[in-house]
């Protein structure tokens, strides 16, 4: 990865930008915003200013997952711009874009995204036409990487990418691409992957036939029969219990996470944006408290279930059958001894 370079101008006019928008942003009448995502959004500009921006850019992403808006996305632009995430930074801003009301915003989003596209990197994976086997597979640094994107020159951050590929019946190939933070153009060509062939197998070697007669002509008694086991032990019954009771939970967790879907999308639906102010701003908040409520109560459901499954598998396998105890009498007979010999299984 290449070293990362100290901007101090470009950084000066990045504070003087976000100062300004800053301004712009106080200026305007403020509307209710979620506590969660009021209070992320506030640790990620203390985050910022601690210039732990990896920390900070997670605070406004999870800010803007709570409760997305356009002020919060371009305040990612920056923090990502200033962590040198080209290409996560001109997303950000492309997507307060969609969002956004006030001309002041937009007019800021459009010209730093004009401004990272200018200094963005691009990372392209080749893939011939004789390359694509059947059931060819590509991930990039462990994610994969859909077929309608090979062959593209794509907008990505500066860093190391590790691509994997895979085939039914071919070996794995895998190589690491070094893309530069800005202004970078660099491909990586995926090549034929190699058939796998499996190792062959060594021919048997029959052991010698043993020509020496026995020295002796007392008869062995026969194998005790084979124990007789239980099918269904108490442990096992427990378990199948158990795992009832994990189904149910978890039937039960995807009833309730449904329902806080469902009241979100109530909610939303008479607040459809939320920066607007809403007649309905008392209704949408109730229902989305009761959407998180529920959401809480299918999280527990489902912790439940999991505990359960964990629970009803372990005494499934520490509860396999147990033999049964047996006993049975073998005559034995040899010249001039005879006896009854005990034979158990216990």
């Amino acid at each position: 990865m290449p070293a990362r370079r100290d901007l101090p101008s470009r950084r000066s006019s990045i504070g003087a930008t976000s100062a300004v928008l800053a301004a712009v942003v106080l200026s305007r009448p403020v509307h209710a915003q979620s506590a969660e995502a009021e209070a992320l959004f506030n640790d990620g500009n203390r985050l910022m200013t601690e210039h732990k921006l990896a920390e900070a850019c997670e605070a406004f992403e999870a800010s803007n997952h709570a409760e997305p808006r356009a002020g919060t996305l371009i305040r990612l632009g920056e923090c990502r711009e200033q962590n040198q995430q080209i290409a996560s930074a001109w997303s950000a801003y492309r997507d307060a874009l969609n969002r956004v009301k006030d001309p002041r915003k937009r007019d800021y989003a459009i010209s730093r995204a004009a401004a990272m596209e200018q200094r963005m990197s691009y990372f392209k994976v080749s893939v011939a036409a004789d390359s694509k086997l059947d059931g060819l597979t590509i991930t990039r640094n462990g994610k994969p990487l859909d077929a309608t994107l090979w062959d593209r020159a794509l907008p990505v951050d500066g860093g190391e990418y590790v691509i994997v590929a895979r085939a039914p019946n071919h070996l794995e190939w895998q190589a690491t691409a070094s893309v530069p933070v800005e202004r970078g153009n660099v491909t990586l060509e995926v090549p034929r992957l190699k058939e796998w062939t499996a190792p062959a197998q060594p021919l048997p070697i029959n052991p010698p036939t043993s020509t020496i007669p026995p020295t002796s002509t007392i008869e062995q008694p026969p194998a005790p029969p084979p124990p007789v086991r239980s099918v269904f032990p108490m442990r096992r019954k427990i378990a199948l219990g158990v795992g009832g009771t994990s189904v149910l939970a978890a039937i039960a967790g995807a009833v309730l996470g449904s329902s806080a879907r469902s009241k979100q999308d109530d909610a939303f639906r008479l607040c459809p944006e939320p920066a607007t102010p809403c007649d309905a701003a008392d209704e949408s908040n109730a229902l989305i408290q009761a959407s998180h409520r529920r959401a809480l109560e299918a999280n527990i459901a489902f912790g439940i279930a999991g505990a359960a499954a964990i629970v009803s598998g372990v005494l499934w396998f520490t509860g396999s059958p147990v033999a049964e105890p047996t006993l049975s009498v073998v005559p034995s007979a040899s010249p001039g001894h005879a006896a009854l010999v005990l034979v158990g299984r216990f």
